[in-house]
């Protein structure tokens, strides 16, 4: 819109979202409020979220997704910490830097030829080490995956009530004429 006596264009008013309202993000340890906020700004900008509802429930499709998010990491770190785990089997001491290396290297999505050496001491592969640790820690991952079947299904929830808000006015104009053409056409079979 356009102001004309100031000749400047008008940022449409956005409802404060309930982190703003409650002064504080949900995000938990080790993660970073700016990457949050600046996610949760771009979905709430993709939704053309503006009034009070429809920032609720673009926030709540937010928390949906951080958390899916958390739980692809959770599922990625504990494969990766089975992975440096599996590579120092008896626990020993000498064997301690080697591991912390391998550990450093997987995190990173580097592997070096130190740590690929450190594999293959115990006989294994890159890829051989990945299957072991899913072997190892099938039940979590199956867990894991289970909490983002379950975040999933809550997403499609909020998505359809965001939906529902977001088209109110649309809807309710539908429905206004879907009624206006029910009667009409019963007051055209009373006339027969």
């Amino acid at each position: 819109q356009k102001n004309e006596r100031e000749g400047q264009t008008q940022e449409p008013v956005v409802a404060p979202t309930i982190s703003e309202l409650m002064g504080r993000v949900p995000t938990l340890p080790g993660e970073s409020v700016e990457l949050y906020q600046a996610s949760l700004n771009a979905l709430i900008g993709e939704l053309e979220a503006k009034t009070v509802m429809q920032v609720y429930l673009a926030e709540k499709i937010h928390e949906c997704l951080w958390w899916m998010r958390r739980y692809e990491q959770q599922k990625r770190l504990t494969l990766i910490h089975e992975m440096a785990s599996l590579s120092n089997p008896l626990r020993r001491a000498d064997c301690e830097d080697r591991q912390a290396h391998l550990l450093e290297c997987l995190r990173a999505d580097n592997i070096d030829s130190e740590a690929l050496n450190t594999i293959a001491t115990i006989g294994h592969t890159i890829d051989s080490l990945l299957q072991k640790a899913l072997e190892n820690k099938r039940s979590e991952i199956t867990y894991l995956n289970n909490q983002i079947a379950l975040q999933a299904k809550i997403l499609a929830g909020f998505q359809a009530s965001h939906e529902v808000a977001f088209n109110r006015k649309f809807n309710t104009e539908r429905l206004r004429l879907q009624n206006e053409m029910m009667t009409r056409d019963l007051l055209a079979i009373d006339a027969k």
